[in-house]
């Protein structure tokens, strides 16, 4: 692997310790108040887009980061989710 591959692959785990303390970070005040459910859903689809791009490119450390990109944000976005409906449950009780 070159020093841009290996690059690559650090700014992707840059980016996904990032997501995992915000995952932390929603699981500890148990909200997603502050969270736009619009925006993270047309974030998750462009990283879906660009997991398909790469898969078809077949640049190994490029599908590697952005595979691990597609599980941290699923599991933020999932999160999100539980918490919105969790808040609007216990607001129309």
């Amino acid at each position: 692997m070159t020093i841009l591959d290996w690059l690559t692959l650090i700014s992707y785990m840059a980016l996904n310790i990032d997501i995992i303390l915000q995952i932390g970070r929603i699981y500890k005040r148990k909200s997603s108040e502050d969270l736009s459910l619009v925006g993270m859903t047309i974030r998750f689809i462009a990283i879906l887009i660009i997991a398909v791009k790469f898969f078809t490119l077949g640049d190994v450390p490029l599908i590697i980061g952005q595979g691990m990109a597609v599980v941290t944000f699923g599991t933020y976005f999932v999160l999100a989710i539980i918490y919105f409906r969790h808040r609007r449950a216990k607001s129309s009780s």
